[in-house]
């Protein structure tokens, strides 16, 4: 595969930005092959090492490759085995990096090693179609029941940068949720400890020793017995917005795992809503499971 140096700083004009500038001169480091650098993010990625001296033909080491002449880059990563599935998939937006799929409720993001119906499989089923030479890798995950929008990177070059990203919380997540009861929520934000749950492993709990987990609550509507929330998350700790609802007497309905009222079998009434990520920002179509009148 490859692509034309001016495409890639266009594509990448954020990247350049947010490194300084320095993106095009660890690629020139690179084309050096005295070491195998973190590409973007100034640390090694998945799937490089650090090249020890007395190595032979550090060329054989590297994935990627420069041509001044002709203004190209090369990639060439190993292949690897993944779950691929032919199921149809909702694709949102899609560029030469990046890719954001909706996922219906009860659908896995990625592979538990039980189920090879997955969100990833269906991603992959989707780029290997269309002539796409690797496999795409889910940047975050949703739970099994939860629908919205994944974000998922296409290219192994990108995927250590997109993880980097999505640890320093560049990447802005905002979901809406159907809560029991009327709230008044305007940019109320939320600071809760969260730990696993020793007596349940399926579940998450408050407590002192847990997590710091950031979330701002705003209220979009009330309808009879239930109101539609906006959350924007600054943490992405496991059930964050589920222990939360909860903490405040207003859980998810269809969310029994923690005392939300089941109303039916559409799965739990959250919604991963929106993505906002350099030149991505998709808001997820409504979905008629959340509509109350």
């Amino acid at each position: 595969m490859s692509i034309s140096i001016e495409y890639f700083n266009d594509a990448c004009h954020n990247v350049n930005r947010r490194t300084g500038g320095n993106c095009m001169k660890i690629f020139k480091n690179l084309e050096t092959g005295s070491v195998v650098e973190g590409l973007l993010m100034n640390e090694v990625p998945s799937g490089y090492r650090e090249l020890k001296a007395g190595e032979v033909d550090a060329a054989q080491e590297k994935h990627l490759k420069i041509d001044e002449e002709k203004k190209m880059i090369y990639f060439n990563y190993p292949e690897k085995d993944v779950e691929i599935n032919y199921e149809p998939v909702n694709i949102l937006y899609e560029d030469t990096f990046l890719i954001v799929a909706f996922k219906p409720p009860f659908l896995l993001v990625h592979d538990d090693g039980n189920n090879q119906d997955t969100l990833q499989a269906r991603i992959n089923g989707y780029l290997q179609l269309n002539g796409n030479k690797y496999p795409a890798q889910a940047i975050h995950r949703i739970d099994y029941e939860t629908s919205g929008l994944v974000l998922f990177c296409k290219h192994p070059f990108f995927q250590a940068y997109c993880d980097k990203n999505m640890e320093e919380h560049h990447i802005k997540k905002e979901y809406i949720a159907l809560v029991q009861g009327h709230t008044n929520y305007k940019n109320k934000k939320i600071i809760s400890n969260i730990a696993r749950d020793r007596h349940n492993a399926k579940k998450m709990i408050i407590h002192p020793n847990g997590k710091e987990s950031i979330s701002i609550f705003n209220t979009i509507k009330n309808y009879k017995d239930c109101s539609l929330i906006q959350v924007t998350i600054l943490t992405g700790r496991k059930h964050q917005i589920r222990v939360q609802c909860a903490s405040l007497n207003h859980p998810i309905l269809n969310d029994s795992l923690y005392g939300g009222k089941m109303t039916d079998d559409t799965g739990l009434l959250l919604q991963s809503h929106h993505i906002q990520f350099n030149d991505v920002d998709i808001t997820c179509p409504q979905e008629k499971r959340f509509i109350r009148k």
